[in-house]
């Protein structure tokens, strides 16, 4: 079996803490080689070479794809520092694994869709709450259910963490950040938006310096599935002296009230599934593992969140943002992926 040779474009905490450790197993069964890593701080690529093996760095995503023969090549950027990485990876037939959300402009993103289906490359969008073996029991429920009704409801810190997710215009704000993940999850469970409408609570800056933190304070979106669903979702950053976090996602049938959760599954008040080890790094593995599967069959249908069906999601919560900026009206999907 030949090993898939994997490149990295951005050296971060996800590629260091996530993707690089579920890829270790791969690594050692001889599956991958992790041929290089790229990130403008050379020196942070050469540090984590040495931690995790891999065979060059540079400082240069661009020098990396010219100089290496690679297979597929993870992009892990944040959503406002995105280039030419993708097309120049697509270009040269290099399938592309790209770290949500992939774009804070949905104009680039679709042309990245546009990119990657051109050149007919296995794509996947870092989703990997798709992968979490509490997301398949899910599905299997609502294979014999009707659903009506969906929930999101996510509180937690609204702290510093660091510059680049305090700061709309760098990520979008915590809905885009970071709630993306479970708004994906649910056209998982239940298929594609098609609208949006949204009322955001805004934080109250001091004059006339800038504040460490300008995202919202309260995000709270509805949504109308293709399939007629209706969703609420509310994301919190209203605590500020308290680490106490709560996140709840419940999808409503005539005679099943589902509550989903990384670790558990629970129907009607009973738990009809427990997880049994880590459940987050089994959703990295499996998410790894898949993909490094469908880059050996390159078979893009074999991903739960390719790129350009993935934009769903983006749009999803960049059209959140636009309604909440318009006063809460609301937006076609379609149009507003299309540009119209």
């Amino acid at each position: 079996m030949k090993a898939i040779r994997l490149g990295f474009t951005g050296m971060g905490h996800i590629p260091v803490h996530a993707h690089l450790p579920a890829l270790a197993p791969l690594v050692e069964s001889g599956e991958v080689v992790l041929q290089a890593f790229s990130d403008i701080n050379e020196d942070a690529a050469k540090e984590q070479a040495k931690v995790f093996g891999a065979r060059a760095t540079y400082s240069s995503h661009a020098e990396m794809l010219d100089k290496e023969e690679l297979d597929a090549v993870y992009v892990c950027l944040p959503p406002t520092l995105h280039k030419d990485e993708i097309t120049s990876a697509v270009d040269k037939g290099i399938h592309v694994f790209v770290e949500k959300p992939v774009s804070q402009d949905m104009g680039q993103a679709v042309e990245f869709s546009k990119a990657i289906d051109k050149a007919g490359v296995v794509s996947q969008v870092g989703f990997m709450s798709r992968y979490y073996p509490s997301a398949d029991i899910v599905m299997k429920l609502l294979a014999e259910r009707t659903p009506r009704h969906a929930q999101i409801m996510r509180f937690g810190s609204g702290r510093f963490i660091r510059l680049w997710t305090s700061r709309y215009e760098l990520c979008g704000g915590s809905f885009v950040e970071n709630t993306i993940h479970v708004v994906d999850l649910l056209r998982h469970f239940l298929g594609d938006i098609d609208k949006v409408s949204a009322f955001y609570v805004m934080r109250e800056q001091p004059d006339p310096e800038p504040a460490p933190i300008n995202i919202p304070y309260v995000y709270g979106v509805n949504y109308r599935f293709a399939s007629g669903v209706v969703a609420n979702a509310t994301t919190s950053k209203v605590l500020t002296n308290s680490d106490f976090r709560r996140s709840e996602v419940m999808i409503i049938s005539d005679d099943s009230l589902i509550e989903w959760s990384t670790d558990e599954v629970i129907e009607n008040g009973k738990s009809v599934w427990k997880a049994e080890g880590n459940a987050y790094q089994s959703a990295f593995n499996n998410q790894a593992k898949a993909f490094i599967d469908a880059v050996r069959a390159e078979d893009p249908t074999m991903m739960r969140s390719p790129y350009v069906p993935s934009l769903n999601s983006l749009a999803a919560v960049l059209g959140a943002n636009a309604s909440a900026e318009e006063g809460g009206t609301v937006l076609d999907l379609h149009d507003f992926a299309s540009g119209n």
